[in-house]
């Protein structure tokens, strides 16, 4: 790269090349000129930033020709350089793992390894060892699938990678301009709106009753969606951390956290403060969506949470056989999946459910508890722990 240099040559005003004359002659001492400043005006704005253009114009999978200049490759790895936070943020996340889940694995072979899945979880063109060349009978569950020759496998065990987001054409895009870096950087207001996140988190199957996904519809409704609160202020937080070309020393997280904790209060109520051994007594469950923007669970119609309300004696042993109840959108199990039920827990909405417990004669009295647990596949969250006095 050629570099130029600007020389600038300040004239001075005549009296002042006469004070410089006569501070080289013996005994004369003349105070120095003043500094000759530019004006303001004079001085040229930084040239704005290249303007990203639209991320998903074409829809899925995003096919990048050309690698821009500074990378070595489209891989997150290249990237970890530089940019670590967000890396060692997103390395532990739901996106570093869309493809690898074991879960999603056996979701997809269960819906014939449809592209509407595959293109989401490996949304760039050479994640893909074959591209749907059409579909049989224009049927989204029966892909014409041709051989890929730019398939990347590494690519491909990234799942939704850094590229997936913040590379376009030649250029790398970020939601502000970084002239010093060492590739060119596009600005994108895309980055930082919800609909987005829509490319993948909205999907609606021909014929279905509703869509398939409704995340970003759901959260549109809300009153999230009406206070301005969007689906990276929760799920992108800014935390702490810098990269080496410096920032103001946060930067969204690329972890996207969703804890249910977050999301779902448990209100547990009792006819009076104790249980006593041997006794009937109702225990009332209130689970409220206190803080998801969308439907708790949202997303995948597969997904569900079984809420179990448990009695503890004071060995923390179960007093009685746990009461279940399930939050959970079901559907056919072929396309369209149509919906057969729904269970879940709208933005802001709240049920209630009773059920009549018999504590055991044979648990330990003393200071036992109420537990309301939040359970899907391995995954165990106590939501809520009330301790009650047993006789």
């Amino acid at each position: 790269m050629r570099v130029t240099r600007l020389v600038v040559v300040a004239c001075l005003p005549v009296a002042a090349i006469g004070i410089a004359l006569a501070r080289g002659r013996k005994g004369v001492e003349s105070p120095p000129p003043p500094p000759v400043v530019a004006p303001a005006s004079a001085v040229p704005p930084a040239p704005p930033a290249p303007v990203a253009p639209p991320l998903f114009a074409g829809g899925l999978p995003v096919t990048i020709a050309a690698l821009p200049n500074g990378l070595a490759s489209l891989s997150a790895q290249g990237c970890n350089a530089c940019h670590w936070a967000a890396h060692d943020t997103w390395s532990g996340s739901a996106h570093a793992k869309a493809w690898s889940d074991e879960i999603f694995q056996a979701a997809l072979a269960s819906a014939g390894n449809s592209t509407a899945c595959v293109s989401c979880h490996l949304p760039l063109s050479n994640q893909q060892d074959k591209l749907a060349a059409g579909y049989i009978d224009g049927d989204l569950s029966r892909p014409r699938l041709e051989a890929n020759p730019s398939f990347d496998l590494t690519l491909r065990g990234e799942g939704v990678t850094c590229a997936a987001c913040h590379v376009r054409g030649d250029t790398v895009v970020g939601t502000r301009a970084s002239p010093n870096a060492p590739h060119p950087v596009a600005v994108s207001a895309e980055l930082s709106d919800p609909a987005m996140c829509a490319t993948c988190h909205q999907l609606s199957w021909p014929e279905g009753d509703r869509p398939f996904y409704d995340t970003y519809g759901e959260w549109k409704a809300s009153a999230y969606s009406k206070a301005d609160v969007s689906c990276q202020d929760c799920h992108m937080a800014p935390t702490a951390g810098a990269t080496i070309a410096g920032t103001d020393g946060t930067l969204p997280s690329h972890a996207l956290g969703a804890d249910p904790r977050r999301a779902v209060s448990a209100l547990l109520s009792l006819p009076k403060a104790g249980l006593v051994r041997g006794q009937p007594v109702v225990v009332g469950l209130t689970l409220q969506n206190t803080g998801a923007g969308h439907a708790f669970p949202t997303g995948n119609p597969f997904k569900q949470y079984r809420v179990d309300v448990v009695l503890l004696d004071a060995a923390n042993k179960e007093l009685a056989p746990a009461f279940s109840t399930v939050l959970a959108r079901t559907v056919d199990p072929t396309p369209p999946y149509k919906t057969t039920a729904d269970t879940r827990l709208a933005p802001g909405a709240q049920r209630t459910v009773t059920h009549t417990f018999t504590p055991g004669v044979k648990g330990i009295a003393g200071r036992g508890a109420i537990e309301v647990r939040l359970v899907r596949d391995k995954q165990v969250i106590v939501l809520q722990r009330v301790m009650v006095d047993i006789t």
